[in-house]
């Protein structure tokens, strides 16, 4: 596979799970703000633009916050942005994706550049976009052959899915809003069903340790890094590999979640500290082993 399709494939599972996890997230937080009122709202808008790395200058109000967090197609940290940048990325990769993934994934582009009306009913129209990049991830599973290219979406999905697990995470709403923010995380994580079939009781510490470190649903650190894992293992099967650092990398931090013990509240706080900076530094080897770009050769005579 050349490297730059590779590559596509790559960004093209973190973009999508980047507008998904996102969509979910505001949709949650901003229910939030307007439902309970004992936290203000600018306070409120700062806390999602922080854990998202967003300027959170002039943002006072919950209209505000879904007006930036839905941006524009320049920002690939917004959800607009990420939808666009998976769609450029699939447009590179149209001759090896099928059909009807480019379209699902067409539609939930034309959808947001389209402009839903987010200020109005931005529930409704989050969800929406949910549906729409629902489909794409659906589409992928049931069409896509488990060749190079898929393992390349995969790997790049997990990886992201590690680092929204852990800014959703990082704006604590059991602290802020004690009452309601723990099932509000386990709803922007689509969690909130498995997490009650648990019996676990509805707290901070426990949400918390299941999102990190629960094996059973796919959108825990533990089962991502293990997910991420298997993809590395998978792209090795079928001859393409790296020094193994990669390998190693995902391989540390599947085990470290697998096999540690029950975690006290501050080692839950490491544990998702260094989840993050693990797939960080995960995608850069991916980026150095993989997709380095060469210079162009230049012929003497």
């Amino acid at each position: 596979m050349l490297s730059r399709i590779a590559e596509s494939f790559f960004w093209l599972g973190r973009y999508v799970e980047r507008a998904e996890a996102t969509a979910r997230l505001l949709s949650e937080h901003h229910q939030l703000l307007v439902e309970d009122r004992s936290v203000p709202e600018a306070m409120g808008c700062a806390l999602l633009l922080d854990a998202l790395t967003m300027p959170s200058a002039g943002v006072e109000t919950a209209q505000d916050l879904v007006r930036v967090v839905v941006g524009s197609e320049l920002d690939s940290s917004t959800i607009s942005g990420a939808v666009s940048a998976a769609r450029a990325n699939a447009r590179a990769v149209r001759d090896s994706l099928s059909q009807d993934t480019f379209e699902a994934l067409n539609s939930a582009h034309l959808a947001l550049s389209r402009g839903i009306a987010f200020t109005a009913s931005p529930g409704v129209a989050l969800h929406r976009v949910l549906e729409r990049l629902l489909v794409v991830n659906g589409v992928v599973d049931w069409t896509m052959p488990r060749d190079e290219a898929y393992h390349f979406m995969v790997l790049g999905r997990e990886l992201e899915r590690i680092d929204m697990v852990g800014r959703l995470l990082a704006i604590r709403h059991d602290e802020m809003w004690p009452s309601s923010g723990p099932a509000a995380a386990l709803r922007a994580a689509g969690a909130l069903s498995p997490y009650l079939r648990t019996g676990r009781p509805l707290n901070a510490i426990d949400v918390r340790r299941f999102l990190v470190l629960d094996a059973t649903f796919p959108r825990s650190m533990r089962s991502c890094a293990a997910d991420a894992e298997e993809a590395v293992r998978g792209l090795q099967r079928q001859g393409v590999s790296d020094s193994g650092s990669l390998l190693r990398e995902v391989g540390m931090l599947r085990s470290e979640l697998e096999y540690a013990r029950v975690p006290s509240p501050d080692d839950i706080e490491q544990f998702i500290d260094e989840a993050r900076q693990a797939s960080v530094r995960a995608s850069d080897e991916v980026n150095r082993a993989f997709f380095r770009q060469h210079g162009t050769i230049v012929w003497s005579h």
